[in-house]
C-alpha cells in the first residue's frame, strides 16, 4: 500500500494569490449622493435690499457735507442751524400757501384727489394750521417775524382774538424766538381750564332755580291783574 504524502513533508504547497478587487475610487463631495440630498433641502440664502438711500427735495441723492462747510465753532454751528431752521418755516408756508391756492383753484374732486394723495405726508389738521399760519402771515394779522417760530406758534397766535393779540403783543410773545410752550402757557391764563361736568351742571341747575322763581313772580303778578 502507497504510502500517503504530507503536505509540507513530501512536497510543497504552493497556494495561489487570490485576484483583489481594485478599489473604487471615492465619490467626490460634488457626487455624493447624502451631500445632494442636504444641498437640496437646504433654502436658498435670503437676499435683502439694500437699506433706501437718503433723497434730497431735488431728487439726488442727499449727499453728506463736505469737510469745508461743517461748522467748527459754536457760534458757526448756531448761525447755520438757525438758518436752516428759518429756512424750513419758510417752506412750510410756501406750502400753505399753496393749499390756499388749490382750494380756490382746484374743483371738488381734484381737491380730494389732492388731499388723498398728502394724507401719506400729512393731514386734515395739519393741512388746516399751515394754511391758517400762512393767512396770518399774509393779511398781516401776525407779524411776519413770527413765521420763524414754526407755522404752528403762528397758528396759535391767529386763533387768539385782537385783544388777546395786544396782550400777547404786550408781555413780549411777537417775537421770532417766541417758544410755543410760552404762548399755550398764555393762552391758557387767559382761557383757564374748561369747566367740568359736575361744574357746568351746577351753574345750569341755579340757572333753572332762578328762572322758575322768575316764572313764579310773573305768575302772580298776573294773577292780582285779574279782574
Amino acid at each position: 500500500m502507497a504510502k500517503e504524502k504530507v503536505a509540507g513533508k513530501d512536497f510543497e504547497v504552493v497556494r495561489k494569490p487570490r485576484a483583489r478587487k481594485p478599489k473604487e475610487t471615492p465619490p467626490s463631495l460634488a457626487q455624493s449622493a447624502y451631500l445632494t440630498t442636504v444641498m437640496n433641502t437646504v433654502a436658498a440664502p435670503v437676499e435683502h435690499p439694500p437699506p433706501p438711500m437718503v433723497q434730497a427735495l431735488d431728487g439726488d441723492i442727499f449727499p453728506p457735507l463736505p469737510e469745508g462747510r461743517i461748522p467748527q465753532t459754536v457760534d458757526e454751528f448756531i448761525n447755520r442751524i438757525s438758518e436752516l431752521w428759518e429756512d424750513a418755516q419758510q417752506r412750510f408756508l410756501r406750502i400753505g400757501e399753496l393749499l390756499s391756492i388749490a382750494e380756490t383753484r382746484l374743483s371738488e374732486e381734484d381737491r380730494a384727489a389732492l388731499y388723498e394723495g398728502l394724507n401719506r405726508r400729512f393731514g386734515k389738521s395739519a393741512r388746516s394750521q399751515l394754511m391758517s399760519a400762512y393767512r396770518a402771515i399774509r393779511d398781516n394779522v401776525v407779524p411776519v417775524e413770527v413765521a420763524a417760530a414754526g407755522y404752528g406758534t403762528v397758528y396759535m397766535l391767529a386763533r387768539l382774538s385782537d385783544d388777546e393779540r395786544r396782550q400777547a403783543a404786550e408781555r413780549g410773545l411777537l417775537r421770532s424766538d417766541v417758544r410755543q410752550s410760552e404762548v399755550r402757557q398764555f393762552w391758557k391764563a387767559l382761557r383757564g381750564p374748561a369747566p367740568s361736568n359736575a361744574t357746568r351742571r351746577a351753574e345750569l341747575e341755579a340757572r333753572r332755580a332762578k328762572l322758575l322763581l322768575d316764572i313764579q313772580k310773573i305768575d302772580d303778578e298776573l294773577a292780582g291783574l285779574i279782574d
